[in-house]
């Protein structure tokens, strides 16, 4: 029976996470991590490249190994172990759950704010503040996005809270009403 991304995402990240923490190099795998992922998300080919049946398994290990060399003990295992697995195209969602447990052990909530122009350091500041009250948060991760279409306002979302503040919605409730 072949397992889900899902379920191998769970079991791999647990694994990780929990020997992160037995090891006592929970953040700096993170920081590792974070790093890994932000290059597949840049070098998508890489990915393409080391799961290819065309290529042969020696030049894709030689890969993985110059990867590995690069990286702590914990993330050169799990590159070798994924790889050894044919699971290396689950890497992007392994380390997504790894972030997804980290996060919650340190009860930090990770959110979108969409705005028509760039926030002040001090709006971010009042924004955070306030969503992490909402969200019973130690800490609030925001990633800034900039949509003209907003008009003015805010919209954040986080993992199942969506705050629709932008005046484009109150310009699509206001059409509504006088439209009925």
């Amino acid at each position: 029976m072949k397992l889900s991304k899902t379920m191998v995402a769970h079991r791999y990240g647990n694994a990780l996470f929990a020997l992160a923490k037995e090891k006592n190099v929970r953040e700096e795998l993170l920081a590792e991590l974070l790093e890994m992922k932000k290059a597949l998300a840049e070098e998508p080919q890489l990915m393409v490249f080391l799961t290819s049946k065309q290529i042969e398994p020696g030049v894709r290990r030689e890969v993985i190994e110059k990867l590995a060399a690069s990286s702590s003990e914990l993330a050169a295992n799990l590159l070798r172990m994924l790889f050894d697995y044919g699971r290396i195209a689950d890497l992007d969602v392994i380390i997504t759950e790894y972030i997804r447990l980290n996060d919650s052990f340190e009860n930090t909530v990770r959110a979108t704010v969409t705005t028509a122009i760039p926030l002040a350091e001090e709006q971010k500041d009042r924004l955070t503040s306030a969503f992490a009250k909402i969200v019973g948060a130690n800490k609030i991760i925001l990633d800034e996005r900039v949509d003209p279409s907003v008009i003015g306002g805010a919209i954040l979302r986080s993992n199942d809270y969506v705050y629709d503040g932008s005046l484009k919605l109150k310009i699509a409730r206001i059409r509504r009403m006088l439209l009925k």
